[in-house]
């Protein structure tokens, strides 16, 4: 059966992107060596001091805690998947859960305490992850993320960064193919990297975000792989993105953007995605009532903007906030950064029609405002003919 040309396209288009693997083992990496110990008295502190170091990368460290009466084994996994737990920090929660490798754990039990000591393999170092954080803060301010006004402008242009600066990784073996240090100094990235980076520019923004980690399956050929996508929190509900599968769009189409559980596969109904939980100890049940209480997806795609002349943030009202997402435009596009706009967003907002979004436009949104406000029966067109 011969498929339609649109669905035919995305199948092309994904099949590299198919056969992610965010569980795949790696070889080597360098880690901060130092040991360190420390003594905490409950759990709650072991968990922040483990936290701690493992965002320093830190390859072997001990806890010492009182002994709860729990099994060893049962409390030295649970004190590092607590350290796991969502902190609405973009350098915590699961960006940490897929920074790790693997790891193990050695318990000792003397007067009346546990001493665990964890050694641990990560993707990267520590010097590398100082370097990721300082680039992603000069990206962050050349682009103005953070201040783009209305969270589904954030959420979109942060998209668009990642979708267009980013392709898939040609080596799977490379085990910095699986890290967002790779995707934002190389340019590459398998979905694990991919979706490490877009979770720490979220949440560095405000934007609550979760990867989600199962299988996709292509039922035209009866092949399935490892994958892992995410889901972002907009005006109350939660929204799919799976920017790996997008990728192969260079941030110019979003197949797989702000998607509910209805639509998310509605694009190639033969690939298909379903939230797995094949390690139930490090990575969390994404179909379990609690993980759906606490996330709770909405059934169908966020609907996009209607943008028109002037209303550049979709309104439908033409006012300074029309007027203040131009003057960002500028100042982002002004200091080398990428535009933040669609490109219906960019045809609207280039009030004076001479192919540029700049001040002036967003001067001329402001007095057409003003005079409105006033009583003035004036329509923006006629506004620039007198000006």
């Amino acid at each position: 059966m011969k498929l339609p040309v649109k669905i035919t396209a995305l199948l092309s288009a994904f099949s590299l992107a198919f056969t992610v693997s965010p569980y795949k083992a790696a070889v080597q990496v360098k880690a901060a060596d130092m040991p360190q110990v420390c003594a905490a008295a409950s759990e709650d502190e072991a968990v922040i001091s483990i936290r701690n170091c493992l965002k320093e990368h830190i390859s072997e460290f001990t806890v010492t805690v009182p002994d709860s009466g729990a099994s060893r084994e049962e409390t030295c996994y649970q004190l590092i998947y607590k350290a796991f737990d969502e902190t609405g920090k973009g350098d915590e929660g699961d960006y940490l859960r897929y920074s790790v490798q693997k790891f193990n754990c050695a318990i000792a039990k003397t007067n009346g305490s546990l001493r665990l000591t964890y050694n641990i393999l990560y993707y990267t170092t520590s010097d590398e992850e100082a370097a990721l954080t300082e680039k992603l803060s000069e990206i962050m301010k050349t682009n103005r993320f953070s201040s783009i006004a209305g969270d589904y402008n954030k959420i979109r242009s942060i998209y668009q960064f990642v979708t267009s600066s980013v392709t898939y990784a040609e080596d799977e073996n490379d085990p910095y193919a699986y890290t967002a240090y790779n995707a934002l100094f190389n340019g590459s990235a398998v979905c694990q990297g991919v979706t490490q980076l877009l979770y720490r520019m979220y949440n560095d923004c405000g934007i609550p975000c979760r990867i989600i980690a199962g299988l996709s399956r292509n039922s035209s050929t009866m092949s399935e792989g490892h994958h892992v996508w995410l889901i972002v929190k907009l005006e109350g509900q939660y929204y799919y993105l799976d920017p790996t599968w997008d990728m192969k769009f260079q941030g110019r189409s979003f197949y797989y953007f702000l998607k509910g559980t209805d639509d998310l596969d509605s694009a190639a109904p033969t690939l298909m995605h379903y939230a797995t939980n094949e390690d139930q100890k490090t990575f969390p049940d994404y179909q379990s009532e609690e993980f759906r209480n606490a996330y709770p997806i909405a059934k169908t795609a966020y609907p996009t903007p209607r943008y028109s002349y002037g209303d550049i943030n979709g309104d439908r009202i033409i006012d300074a906030i029309d007027s203040s997402f131009i003057l960002s435009e500028y100042a982002r596009l002004s200091s080398g950064g990428m535009s933040s706009f669609s490109q219906t967003q960019t045809s609207y907002a280039d009030i004076d029609h001479n192919g540029i979004v700049d001040s002036v436009d967003a001067s001329l949104v402001l007095l057409y405002y003003a005079k409105v406000s006033n009583g003035a029966d004036i329509t923006l067109s006629d506004l620039i003919k007198n000006n």
